[in-house]
């Protein structure tokens, strides 16, 4: 695999479209091979949400919009147009995250919520980066940023609707996948081994 093809391979990556379901999640599923990493995004992206949310109850607007809910909103509506059954179950969790959130925020007031915030999102990101670094071996994707933070929570759920109940979007998308996922990994691999030799 030459130059050519090793630039074909990042435009390929680069194209992929924001709602467009197969190639997020294949993308996602390359990124998360090891166990270890995955499980670490499975259950710490949830508390970064969370906290997300929480801290954006205390942001001085001066418009009547909450922007926790704005948030959730949007998060909501993309995960709604990848997928209505899948993107349901995402909203309402959204929306109860939002709720518990901002009955939380009114408890702790803000001097309390920063710290919790702070120290969570700390504790979670640094072993988000430590899954990459030590068990994939190859940092985050930093370059699709905007992709991972809007579609990654809905992935993993996918994955674990998937793993667990057998969840297709819709008949095939598993086969599908799985077929992207090998030309991906078999192309990486023969950029690795050209950049060897």
């Amino acid at each position: 695999m030459g130059e050519k093809a090793a630039a074909k391979l990042q435009g390929k990556q680069r194209r992929r479209g924001l709602l467009d379901l197969e190639a997020q999640f294949t993308f996602f599923r390359s990124q998360h091979r090891h166990p270890v990493n995955a499980a670490a995004h499975a259950l710490l992206t949830g508390p970064i949400l969370f906290t997300g949310l929480l801290i954006l109850h205390f942001l001085p607007l001066a418009s009547p919009l909450d922007p926790a809910l704005v948030f959730s909103l949007a998060y909501a509506a993309a995960y709604l147009a990848v997928d209505r059954r899948a993107g349901a179950l995402a909203a309402l969790l959204f929306l109860a995250g939002w709720a518990a959130s901002r009955t939380l925020a009114a408890r702790l007031g803000f001097e309390l919520a920063w710290k919790l915030v702070l120290a969570t999102q700390l504790f979670c990101w640094s072993w988000q980066f430590l899954g990459h670094g030590l068990f994939e071996k190859r940092g985050p994707a930093v370059s699709d940023l905007p992709d991972v933070f809007l579609m990654e929570p809905f992935l993993i759920l996918l994955q674990i609707l998937n793993k667990l109940f057998g969840y297709e979007p819709y008949p095939g998308f598993s086969k599908n996948v799985d077929k992207k996922l090998e030309t991906d990994l078999r192309e990486r691999r023969e950029l690795k081994q050209r950049k060897v030799t």
